[in-house]
């Protein structure tokens, strides 16, 4: 990788990074010391080109409330300072990013996270998602500028999946099968795609109230209480896509589902059907 070009490439983007971060209390946790360094130094450069002055202490970087090396130091100053993003990679100098992950959102339910995963698998990621990370992105999409997508996904209180990772869980990611109606999964697609309540209602034409009893629903088989949650599970299990898919192949896909629910209730136990559900 040439960082210079990929700094050029996606310049803009990280003038609009810089500004969001400017405002938004955050703790970055790695296990690389250049990159803790290299958080803060841009950090300071952000606030000496806005502020006019060298920052001289804690108190004066900015939005920033630590870049840190190990799991104990990210979980203290989450405590302490009340962030308002954790953003951490999976492996740190001392203990686990995951670990961190799971314990950061026991503790602050609330709290959105971000993960960087340094050593991609599935089994990994699958542990990601279940230790409690709303976003969860490769090293590879940070160095193309994909980081201010996934914070403006996670402060809308969207998920974010990698794109890759998102094929990652469809290839491998089936078996259990939640119990979830055609129309449950066609709202809960649109939730992926960003919608809020009252707009999922007006593209699916159907009463507010019904898509929040849908979605209640949902949730109750689930055994959760959050659509991120609910999204990232049904990710995980390939019933639904990560956002791209056009709106006509997601419909089809929720109704292929069903269709194929309904034939497989309807064969004699002992019997097999050869049909199997396309990829959703």
């Amino acid at each position: 990788m040439d960082a210079l070009d990929v700094f050029y490439r996606i310049r803009h983007d990280q003038d609009r990074f810089d500004e969001l971060l400017a405002n938004l209390r955050y703790v970055f946790a790695t296990d690389s010391h250049f990159e803790a360094m290299a958080v803060v130094s841009a950090q300071c450069c952000f606030v000496m080109r806005h502020h006019g002055c060298r920052p001289a202490g804690r108190d004066e970087t900015g939005a920033l409330v630590g870049a840190v090396t190990t799991a104990a130091e990210a979980l203290e100053l989450c405590a302490s300072h009340g962030p308002e993003i954790l953003i951490t990679t999976d492996q740190l100098e001392d203990g686990d990013g995951l670990e961190l992950v799971s314990q950061a959102h026991q503790r602050w339910p609330s709290l959105p996270i971000l993960l960087v995963l340094k050593r991609v698998s599935l089994p990994r990621l699958r542990e990601a998602l279940r230790a409690g990370a709303q976003g969860v992105l490769t090293d590879a999409l940070v160095q193309e500028g994909h980081v201010l997508m996934a914070v403006e996904s996670l402060l809308r209180g969207e998920p974010f999946l990698d794109p890759g990772l998102g094929r990652l869980l469809e290839q491998g990611g089936r078996g259990w099968d939640p119990q979830l109606s055609a129309k449950q999964l066609a709202i809960l697609q649109l939730v992926v795609n960003g919608l809020t309540d009252r707009e999922i209602a007006i593209e699916l034409a159907m009463p507010f109230d019904t898509v929040r009893h849908q979605l209640k629903a949902a949730y109750r088989e689930l055994g959760i209480n959050n659509r991120s949650h609910a999204v990232l599970i049904l990710l995980q299990l390939g019933l639904l896509q990560p956002p791209g898919l056009p709106a006509v192949a997601r419909a089809d896909a929720a109704l292929a589902l069903a269709n194929l629910r309904t034939i497989a209730a309807e064969q004699p136990r002992g019997i097999v059907t050869n049909a199997s559900p396309s990829p959703i």
